[in-house]
């Protein structure tokens, strides 16, 4: 364990931290220890004091509070510029929810897997806070039904990045929490495995300590995805209005009149989604999105136009309107897919 560092952010930490890296050098007595302070203030600084003077930790300060996400990423650049000898880099939480054990084994998986990213997977029982439980069900939900990316703890702060990714983890967007989502999203799209490890469940005081911030922070995760369901919503409401304007205009329901209604509309609602994706949801101006955004159109106007009559003619349902909104509402995530990894990618 020699080319190893253990990283912590910490944001006024309470005993718990001396607690954890007491614990630790009880174990381990060389490890390296890198204490990120997130902008704790003066009246922490006995505790960093501590952590420097009884326990030899490297303490890194942060001369206010800018998040989670940049304390890691502070780390990061230290290790990138400084400690050449360290190829893997383990962060843990400060409130002491990570066992020595724990943190060794998903060490031991990195070194095993060099080429990985390594992430301490924890169970959700009945022993979980609710608020803990119901923001990792609901991200990891959003992460697999928005990038297809599977993991059971996408919230987990026992994560180890060998050094060979680290100049790419440091280009990742975001500050705060976030950056822990949007570095899993990155992984995906550059092919890195990410690999889970379990470990224990720990939640001291209902995870009281915890700083994420329910509101602020799950918007920020999730801000990409929640823009995208707007853009869609107001572009959906502009495809059906204009679908039901012209299916009324042409009287006869065949796959004709179908096709040149879907056509219609999908035209109208697709200039509109174009705009608000390009410059409010991605924020990418790609070259030629504009050719393969509305080759993506045609496609799912197909899609949409064959399934809508194919069911049609299954099911005994007089209105296609109610059917093409079922049918769309099928596509949106193909959709997103494409446009997020494909026409709008960074």
């Amino acid at each position: 364990m020699e080319n190893s560092l253990i990283m912590i952010p910490s944001l006024e930490p309470d005993h718990k931290l001396l607690a954890l890296v007491e614990k630790i050098r009880l174990h381990n007595q060389h490890l390296p220890i890198l204490v990120v302070d997130d902008g704790s203030g003066a009246a922490y600084q006995p505790v960093f004091s501590a952590l420097a003077q009884q326990f030899g930790c490297q303490v890194l300060t942060h001369p206010k509070n800018l998040g989670k996400g940049a304390a890691i990423k502070t780390a990061l650049t230290e290790v990138l510029t400084n400690q050449p000898a360290v190829e893997f880099m383990v962060t843990i939480d400060s409130d002491g929810q990570h066992e020595y054990t724990d943190m060794m084994a998903c060490l031991a998986k990195a070194q095993a897997h060099p080429d990985s990213i390594i992430l301490g997977t924890r169970s959700f029982g009945k022993e979980v806070p609710l608020r803990s439980k119901f923001g990792n069900i609901l991200t990891r939900n959003i992460l697999r039904l928005a990038t297809g990316l599977a993991i059971e703890d996408s919230q987990t702060g026992l994560r180890v990045f060998p050094r060979k990714f680290m100049t790419d983890l440091l280009a990742i967007s975001g500050e705060r929490f976030e950056y822990e989502t949007r570095m899993l999203i990155e992984a995906q799209k550059r092919g890195w495995p990410i690999l889970s490890q379990p470990i224990a469940t720990i939640y001291i005081e209902e995870n009281a300590s915890s700083h994420f911030r329910v509101l602020a922070d799950s918007v920020a995760i999730y801000s990409v995805f929640l823009k995208y369901l707007f853009s869609s919503v107001v572009s959906f409401f502009v495809d059906v209005i204009a679908y039901a304007l012209l299916i009324h205009f042409l009287s006869v329901i065949d796959l004709s009149s179908i096709v040149i209604a879907s056509l219609g509309a999908r035209l109208i609602s697709a200039i509109v989604n174009y705009y608000i994706n390009r410059e409010l949801v991605f924020g990418q101006r790609t070259k030629n999105s504009m050719l393969q955004y509305f080759l993506l159109v045609i496609v799912q106007i197909l899609l949409s136009s064959f399934l809508v009559y194919l069911i049609y003619l299954i099911l005994p349902i007089g209105d296609s309107v109610l059917l093409k909104i079922g049918v769309d509402c099928l596509l949106f995530f193909f959709s997103y897919h494409v446009q997020k990894n494909v026409i709008f990618k960074e």
